[in-house]
Parts: structure tokens; sequence; C-alpha cells
């Protein structure tokens, strides 16, 4: 498979990962990973997407989503996590102690990319998997795991995390039941959703109309919204149990209570949970 360079959501999110470990003390997640994969120029910091005032609540929100799954993985010690749509994610360089096998899920082209700079790093880890898969078109993804190791009879992490928007009902739909038909009882689905816009106001609207109309130019637009109601409704009918969301304002409380610089996330994302 050709390499092919990361697409600007993903570039965007690694960015504002290295931004919020750079500008916001404490770091609820300290990234810099991803910079050193995109060794982007040195005016970086200049895109108007980067502005420290427009990009804080984001680049809060971007951090806490990972930290919120990872934590997960660490304080269950599992030992199997499956990220889909892996993007430029570093788990596994940034927690070399970690038991987890980590089976990263995307798309074939620019997952390509990321291997190649990582092994230019000298960054590979072997505890890294690398599935290629278009959750559009195959829906065989369950058995790409198990052909890089994934054994489905032992518990896993599943998280997909900044995605369900750009995929139709239909294809999140299809990777939930796969999730629920194709892994052992007591797995762990973390999904994040995007309320409809018009459930939000002030800045995290404006910020949500930038993204889209900046993912629309870039051919990737977002497409799937979900309420808090029918993002559990969706899980339990594809067969997942227990399913609940986690709010901004839980993840607020937990990450950013009492903070000097009052840094809080945007409401324009939420979390799913389920378990198989």
């Amino acid at each position: 498979m050709k390499p092919v360079a990361p697409e600007d959501t993903a570039v965007r999110t690694a960015l504002w990962r290295a931004l919020h470990a750079e500008l916001d003390s404490p770091a609820v997640l300290t990234d810099t990973v991803g910079l050193a994969l995109l060794a982007p120029d040195a005016g970086w910091r200049d895109r108007g997407d980067m502005d420290p005032s427009f990009s804080r609540g984001m680049r809060a929100w971007v951090a806490a989503r990972s930290r919120i799954v990872e934590d997960l993985v660490l304080e269950t010690r599992a030992d199997q996590y499956v990220l889909l749509g892996a993007g430029l994610d570093t788990f596994a360089q940034r927690h070399p102690g970690a038991a987890a096998t980590v089976f990263e899920v995307d798309e074939p082209g620019p997952q390509e990319w990321k291997r190649a700079r990582l092994a230019d790093l000298g960054l590979l880890d072997p505890r890294q998997r690398f599935v290629p898969v278009d959750f559009e078109t195959d829906d065989g993804w369950v058995a790409h795991l198990a052909a890089t190791g994934f054994d489905g009879d032992r518990p896993a992490v599943v998280a997909s995390l900044g995605v369900s928007m750009y995929l139709s009902r239909e294809a999140t739909e299809g990777v939930l039941r796969s999730v629920a038909a194709g892994f052992a009882p007591g797995a762990v689905l973390v999904m994040t959703y995007q309320p409809p816009t018009e459930l939000l106001t002030g800045a995290d609207r404006r910020a949500r109309e930038v993204s889209m109309r900046g993912a629309a130019r870039n051919g990737n637009p977002f497409v799937s919204f979900y309420t808090p109601d029918e993002a559990v409704q969706c899980a339990l009918a594809c067969g997942l149990r227990d399913a609940r969301t986690i709010s901004t304002a839980e993840t607020t409380a937990r990450y950013f209570a009492d903070r000097a610089d009052g840094l809080v996330p945007s409401h324009g994302e939420e979390m799913l949970v389920a378990t198989v």
C-alpha cells in the first residue's frame, strides 16, 4: 500500500494535543509524539485553527477523550486495546509499560504513512498491530483483527474517537454490531459522537460550524449526529449492554476541577460507553 499523508482532521487533532501539552498546565494528557510524526513547519502555531483562544476548549476535549479511554485501559490492565480510526494516536509510544497489545484499525494509506514515520523515527513498538480497513466498505474488520493476532475470546477495550460524525449511521451501526457479535463478554466499547449542531450554543456552536465547513472543504463532511438518547438506543439495538453517555460536564468534573486557568473542554462531542 502506498503511503498517503494523514487527513486534515487527524493532523489537527495531533496538533491540538501538542498545543494542549504546551499551553495548558497541568496537561490532562501529554502527547508531543504526534507532533514529531508530522514535523510541521515552524509556523504551525500561526494556523487559524491553532489560535490559543479559538482552540482552547477543543484542544482540552481531544486531550480529555483520549485520557478517559487510556485510564480505562490502564486501570483494567486490559491486554488488548483496539483503536478504530486510530489516526495519529500514540498510546503505544507514550505508555511503554502498558501490557496491552494495541490494534490500530484505520484506512490503509494514512496507516502506512504513520507506520513509515514511526519506523523512520525509531518509534515503532512491538505491541502495535496495524489493521487496514475502510469502515464504509468493509464490514469484515473483526476478521482482519484476528489475522493480526487479536484473540476474540479475551476481553478488550475498543475505542472509536472522533470518527462517528464522518460515517453514515448504517456504517456506525455495523461497527457496533460487529463489536457485540465478535468480542468476548466483558469487552468495553468507548465511542465519541457529536450532538446535533442546533443543541450547541455560543463558542461551542461557532467552533462546530467552523469545523464542519473545513471538513466539507476537505471532502470529508460531517454526516451523522446523535442525541445522547439516540446514541444509547443505537448501542442497545446493536446488541451491546449497559450503554450510557459520559457527558462533557462529567468529564469536566473529573479532569478539570479547580484549575487555576479555568480550562474546560468544549461541548461539541460526548462519549458513549457500552459493554459486550
